[in-house]
């Protein structure tokens, strides 16, 4: 079952608010959705800078080259 990043920033953030430590977040978020659902570095990192955002942070990188209009319209 795919899980949405969305979903698992708000168990995330529901449980940095409950008091729980980042091993017990993402053991409890793994057992509810999956084992591929969250890594523990990663609720490790967020509970250490106190990241309490629910929107995904732009990141650098290479830009999608294709336009997914485009794309269909070649389909």
């Amino acid at each position: 079952m795919e899980v949405s990043k969305d979903l698992v920033r708000c168990c995330v953030l529901y449980d940095f608010k409950e008091g729980l430590s980042a091993a017990a977040s993402s053991h409890r978020i793994c057992q509810a959705f999956g084992d591929s659902a969250v890594n523990e570095r990663t609720t490790r990192q967020k509970f250490r800078l106190r990241d309490l955002s629910l929107c995904g942070k732009p990141r650098s990188g290479r830009p999608h080259a294709l336009d997914d209009e485009a794309l269909q319209a070649a389909i």
